[in-house]
């Protein structure tokens, strides 16, 4: 329990401290130092100045990671949140209590399994020779819709990103749903009394009530946007060709591929700050209002 000792309060917080040091900011910290050196992971580092970072701006394959870093934004970020307005909205006006919980558990079921389990599964579903919805294309009589949606360099993105929109939907579903237990409801029935449409208890109460929630769900979804690995390294492997390269994928395969340790780490730190500046931007955005 803190005290008015000084010395006794930190004792307290050194175990905690210590292990952020050794798991994070030691490592942050070496990444940032091997991004100024050129490193293959075995002989002694041989300092370059900014050469990794020139290197980095002029590289176009980095530019088409952080593109596509952008697009998956999109499956990530606005969907997974459109979606999970639209049915908590929607599941808010159910009445029925069990029927709302139940539907409520079934849409969260895909946010506690491990992305990495998802991307197999789904690269199986996928499987233009014998994946169900290719089968299920082709039975209904619509072969030509049918395509292999991981090999094609037009819908590889996309398909990997409707994966994360599946994934993401029912954290953000849960949690706008907890922000309206909150709310007070003697709003939404003045608003009733007062004729107010339901696209008019959206937007002028219901929405700006989940100021708060909306912050948490932007800065989760976007920080997994840009972290983006596990779901597409299991289903693409950032392929074909770079339709579905990341900038995790692109650090990953110059490091460990190319041994290339001190290129990676620029791109590291560089994807570091961009998490931080959309970090400080949301906070700025949505921040509450006195």
């Amino acid at each position: 329990m803190l005290n008015k000792s000084a010395w006794r309060n930190a004792l307290y917080l050194l175990p905690a401290v210590l292990v952020y040091a050794v798991f994070l900011l030691l490592p942050l910290l070496a990444s940032l130092g091997i991004s100024f050196t050129e490193w293959d992971g075995t002989s002694w580092p041989i300092f370059i100045g900014m050469g990794n970072y020139l290197r980095m701006f002029q590289d176009p394959v980095f530019w088409v990671a952080l593109g596509n870093n952008a697009l998956l934004m999109l499956f990530y970020t606005l969907f997974p949140i459109g979606v999970g307005l639209l049915l908590c909205s929607f599941l808010y006006e159910t009445r029925n209590n069990k029927e709302r919980s139940v539907l409520r558990i079934l849409f969260f079921l895909p946010y506690i399994m491990p992305m990495a389990v998802l991307g197999v599964v789904w690269r199986w579903l996928y499987n233009p020779a014998f994946g169900p919805i290719d089968q299920f294309l082709r039975a209904v009589g619509l072969p030509q819709l049918a395509k292999s949606w991981l090999g094609d360099f037009t819908w590889a993105l996309p398909a990997v990103g409707f994966v994360a929109t599946w994934y993401f939907f029912g954290f953000c579903l849960v949690l706008f749903m907890a922000g309206l237990q909150r709310m007070d409801p003697s709003l939404l029935e003045a608003a009733d009394l007062d004729g107010s449409s339901r696209r008019q208890k959206f937007m002028r109460i219901t929405l700006p009530s989940l100021r708060p929630e909306l912050r948490i769900a932007l800065l989760l979804t976007v920080i997994a946007s840009l972290k983006a690995f596990d779901l597409v390294y299991v289903m693409t492997q950032g392929g074909p060709g770079t339709s579905t390269m990341v900038t995790n994928i692109f650090m990953y395969k110059q490091g460990f591929d190319l041994h290339y340790f001190g290129y990676a780490s620029a791109v590291a730190v560089f994807s570091m700050l961009i998490v931080l500046m959309i970090n400080g931007l949301i906070h700025l955005c949505l921040r509450e209002r006195h």
